[in-house]
């Protein structure tokens, strides 16, 4: 029967190894985070407009020879129209983003106080059981014997929790700084996207205001924006590959997690197994 409870409660310490208690969750917790709003950018115009859509769009109309030779005519309220759509793509991204920073907050307490109840409850657990090995104790040898298992389990235990939050917390740094890196990142290609618009749009004005040829300034428009929107897809691909860089930290997170695991598993085999001795030798 002392046998019995002493795996019983072994077996109630060792559901801590659940990955659900430290790890359900995060990878999407931590994912989710990690998404970039610079996507957002690439959508179908009838949502919003995006840079590679307002060249097109631009280009287009510039292309033909009949616009071409009003040009100077209608590029102030084409250039009016493409600064308003780009002002209302970078609000949303800005919604976008404070949107997601709350769900992550939220998801993260959801877990932490499930993490908390769960440990509560094991903790009461082991309690429960420790006071049906006292009881069961008789000799002052048993009676010694389950106050050192107690306080191997206590250690064992700590150790863990320990190591876990420690991996927890630290990932959770780590994440955040890539969050700010993307977001930095994200950011300047958007402003460099912007600046590049700008400077072609003001050229442009410069031009006609100067009676440069309509189809020249179309042109040289033309290719600015070209090249800026260029510029941008080759900058957005780079930003993409920054996704890569949360794995190494979910392998980091996973390996002392599972090291942690491990060394308690351990601990609890030599706790369980002293325990067993001191039982079976006197009774």
């Amino acid at each position: 029967m002392i046998v019995k409870r002493l795996v019983i409660l072994v077996n109630l310490t060792m559901k801590m190894n659940s990955k659900k208690f430290v790890l359900s969750g995060l990878n999407a917790l931590i994912m989710a985070s990690l998404l970039a709003p610079i996507i957002i950018f690439a959508q179908t115009e009838n949502e919003s407009i995006t840079p590679t859509s307002s060249v097109k769009a631009i280009q287009k109309r510039v292309n033909n020879s009949a616009v071409a030779k009003g040009f100077c005519n209608r590029f102030t309220e084409v250039a009016t129209k493409f600064d308003q759509r780009i002002t209302d793509r970078v609000a949303k991204i800005e919604a976008r983003r404070t949107q997601q920073l709350a769900n992550v907050e939220k998801r993260k307490e959801t877990r932490l106080n499930r993490i908390n109840e769960n440990r509560a409850k094991l903790d009461a657990n082991r309690e429960e059981h420790y006071a049906k090995l006292v009881e069961r104790a008789t000799t002052d040898n048993q009676k010694q014997a389950v106050e050192n298992f107690k306080a191997a389990v206590v250690s064992a235990v700590t150790a863990r929790r320990t190591a876990v939050d420690a991996a927890i917390q630290t990932f959770r740094q780590d994440v955040e700084q890539s969050i700010a890196n993307r977001k930095s990142a994200v950011d300047a290609v958007i402003n460099t996207f912007k600046s590049a618009k700008t400077a072609a749009i003001e050229k442009a004005k410069a031009d006609c205001a100067s009676s440069v040829d309509p189809k020249n300034v179309r042109e040289t428009f033309r290719q600015d924006m070209k090249a800026a929107q260029n510029k941008f897809q080759s900058d957005r691909q780079a930003i993409e590959k920054m996704r890569t860089s949360i794995e190494p930290l979910i392998t980091a997170r996973k390996t002392t997690i599972e090291k942690a695991a491990q060394d308690f598993k351990a601990a609890m085999e030599k706790a369980r197994t002293d325990l067993k001795a001191v039982f079976q030798t006197q009774q």
